[in-house]
């Protein structure tokens, strides 16, 4: 049986999509570490979801709050 061109383009997408959600995954910081460095350079503190998502917020002296989502915690 002879793949039709559609045929080729769906699975050319797929492996494609398949590859680059592998990519993404490994590439993926494992851990806080860089956060953590950063929050205690500017003295970051919690101020806690204030839109009523899944995210934290941190208030630094840099004056901006920055968005961490609570499963990276």
């Amino acid at each position: 049986m002879a793949l039709k061109p559609l045929d080729i383009a769906i699975f050319g997408g797929l492996a494609a999509a398949f590859a680059t959600v592998v990519y993404l995954m490994a590439s993926a910081p494992e851990g806080d570490a860089e956060w953590e460095a950063y929050a205690k350079e500017n003295h970051c503190t919690p101020v806690g979801a204030t839109d009523g998502s899944n995210r934290g917020g941190w208030k630094c002296d840099d004056g901006k709050v920055h968005y961490r989502w609570r499963q990276q915690r």
